[in-house]
């Protein structure tokens, strides 16, 4: 069955997820080993029911049997909602609901299913509520908890067995556009709760169906099954005493809800709420999706604006990373398939850099551009609910016909680069921030991937209101046309250029100095190449206050400052020493035993770490050493280039 739904799914254009816990690792997507393993988990007593308070316990105590069998945690509606959305799904496809039980206002005995609906923001298609419950009194808990339930394309609310109860829907939709205009209008409020989408069965079991769930339930309490064991026993025993009609009629159903939440995914994937929320026009400018026009991307219309206030604001780059590598102890082989693994999270050095300032409580504002695709619309949510950027779904343009900037990278058996693709011309469309964005803003942070006349406004933007400026080169180019922009350096108070970076960034158009270089002209325990080109650089910076952070990747960090206030107050912390110029340096030595899993972020990491530490009143030094930890700390994260541990950092 679950093969057949994602088959649908697939056919629909939507992408298929079967979730559930592995071993006590929670899931998102299964093989069709897996699936197959899954569905004889069930009969060989190796998969728990797992709602959402089992989840903690099966992840925490459920590991791989000593046979070598995989032990499976059955996801329920409510535990499936909860993952969904930390993944990031917006539509869960399942058979029915859980809800109150018969007699249930006696016995308390009320689904999580219920509770979770009222606080996690997921769509879940289903066929209403299992028939074996009490649907009248679950409609009402619905209500209590301000949960939309709507019954697609009917009056009556369905029966999950057949396609009438007895009960008036409380609202009616005919179109998959009206439950997504619904879910984003949701999401615009604010609001914490999902929706329940009851879908009538097409293809109905018998009437004998409600006399079995009568002599089932009678046998149920008679045999004293009780509490998480009363459905699926109930369930069985429908299904011996219907001959399997009821069998045949949930697959039925369940094939049938996956086609309409296809639809439904697909149809909230495109629609955004800048086209749905209908407020006050004073409220719409607030609330409303920024949507960029593919025929004007350079001139944001009211509609745009962004009125979210932080004291961190950032703009630049939102990729989706995909990194595909050969299985360890096998070779890369060109001109054909490779078995391997394939990983995909998020990036983009301004993206990478705000995540970390919002897991650290900052909150910041990210000013970007994604394309109006899946991929984009399910990256805007991840940066509101999950890693605390305010207004994300103001700040970041949505641009109609391109695609969300994407890099795809294949790495050998060694781990090294094979081959990359980058898609990022989406990311041109970024525009500076609106007026009135940076007023009482104390830090602006920008890296290089849009358009240099955007960088070089938006640079002067922030100066000119007293906004402190850093500045994250990305790339080797894009430092080097930068820092050919006097107007801009002249802006900028802090950078975070690696060794190759900083050489662009010193040697101007046309430079062909390289860290190599470096590496072979000099002793690199003395840095003198890279303090000289440091001081060059901070030359031509704010003409105030500069700082260069260079990442000397396995030797650490080298700070250079014009601010005589970076005196060392912890000599054990980095070497402090003071050419005969006048800028000051100091160098942080790199932790030893570090387990390097994937630096993608490790830089980025360092730079948002910093900027918090210097938000929370400390100095230059403690805050290189905090970023420190932080690169540290990511490094050790296998799947995501930003480590979500990164949120326990001086807590």
């Amino acid at each position: 069955t679950a093969k057949k739904v994602e088959s649908i799914l697939r056919e629909k254009g939507v992408v298929p997820a079967t979730i559930a816990v592995l071993n006590g690792v929670c899931c998102v997507g299964l093989s069709d080993d897996e699936l197959e393993d899954l569905a004889k988990a069930g009969e060989e007593d190796r998969a728990k029911k797992c709602s959402t308070r089992e989840l903690p316990i099966v992840m925490a105590m459920q590991p791989q049997t000593n046979s070598g069998a995989n032990n499976w945690g059955a996801t329920t509606v409510a535990s499936t909602m909860a993952l969904a959305k930390l993944a990031g799904i917006s539509t869960f496809v399942t058979g029915g609901i859980g809800g109150v039980h018969r007699n249930g206002h006696v016995s308390l005995d009320v689904s999580a299913d219920l509770t979770e609906l009222s606080r996690t923001p997921v769509v879940v298609v289903s066929a209403g509520i299992k028939s074996i419950l009490d649907i009248g009194r679950t409609l009402e808990v619905l209500e209590t908890l301000g949960v939309p339930a709507v019954t697609y394309g009917a009056d009556e609310f369905p029966a999950f067995f057949t396609a009438k109860s007895g009960f008036k829907a409380p609202q009616r939709m005919d179109s998959s556009d009206d439950i997504a205009r619904t879910y984003w209008a949701s999401r615009a409020l604010q609001l914490p709760h999902g929706m329940l989408v009851a879908v009538p069965n097409s293809d109905p079991a018998g009437d004998n169906v409600e006399r079995a769930i009568h002599v089932a339930l009678a046998k149920a309490e008679e045999q004293g099954v009780h509490g998480q064991g009363v459905t699926p026993f109930v369930l069985k025993e429908v299904a011996e005493q219907t001959g399997g009609d009821s069998l045949r009629s949930n697959m039925s159903l369940v094939y049938q809800n996956a086609r309409v939440g296809a639809d439904i995914a697909i149809s909230i994937a495109n629609n955004t709420p800048g086209d749905t929320t209908k407020l006050s026009s004073e409220t719409q400018t607030n609330t409303a999706h920024a949507r960029g026009d593919k025929d004007n991307v350079g001139n944001p219309s009211s509609a745009d604006v962004c009125t979210a206030q932080s004291r961190v604001v950032v703009m630049g780059g939102s990729v989706i990373d995909l990194v595909a590598k050969p299985v360890s102890g096998t070779k890369l082989l060109h001109g054909t398939s490779n078995l391997g693994h394939c990983l995909e999270w998020d990036g983009g050095v301004a993206r990478n850099v705000a995540e970390v300032l919002g897991l650290l409580g900052n909150k910041p504002v990210l000013y970007s551009a994604v394309g109006d695709d899946t991929r984009g619309h399910a990256l805007i949510h991840r940066m509101k609910y999950d890693y605390g950027l305010v207004g994300a779904d103001q700040s970041v343009r949505v641009v109609e016909g391109k695609h969300t900037a994407t890099y795809a990278a294949v790495l050998d058996e060694t781990g090294d680069l094979h081959t990359a693709i980058a898609d990022m011309s989406v990311l041109s469309a970024i525009t500076t921030p609106p007026q009135g964005a940076l007023r009482g803003a104390e830090v602006f942070v920008m890296d290089a991937n849009p358009g240099l006349n955007t960088c070089v406004a938006a640079a002067e933007m922030a100066a000119k209101e007293g906004v402190h400026v850093f500045f994250e080169p990305t790339s080797v180019p894009k430092a080097r046309a930068c820092a050919d922009n006097k107007k801009f350096l002249e802006c900028v108070s802090y950078t975070f250029p690696n060794m190759d970076e900083l050489v662009a960034m010193t040697t101007g158009a046309g430079g062909t100095e390289t860290y190599g270089d470096w590496r072979n002209n000099m002793q690199l325990d003395d840095f003198k190449a890279v303090k000289t080109a440091a001081a060059r650089l901070l030359e031509r910076m704010h003409p105030q206050s500069a700082h260069v952070v260079v990442t000397l990747g396995v030797h650490g960090v080298l700070l250079a400052s014009r601010n005589r206030r970076i005196t060392d107050t912890q000599p054990e912390a980095g070497s402090v020493e003071e050419t005969s110029t006048t800028p000051v340096f100091a160098h942080f030595p790199a932790q030893e035993g570090v387990q390097v899993m994937n630096a993608t972020g490790a830089g980025d990491s360092l730079c948002g770490a910093f900027i918090h530490a210097l938000l929370e009143g400390k100095t230059v030094n403690q805050a290189v050493e905090f970023g420190m930890q932080a690169a540290v700390v990511s490094l050790g994260c296998n799947e995501r280039a930003i480590s979500p541990e990164i949120r326990w950092m001086g807590r």
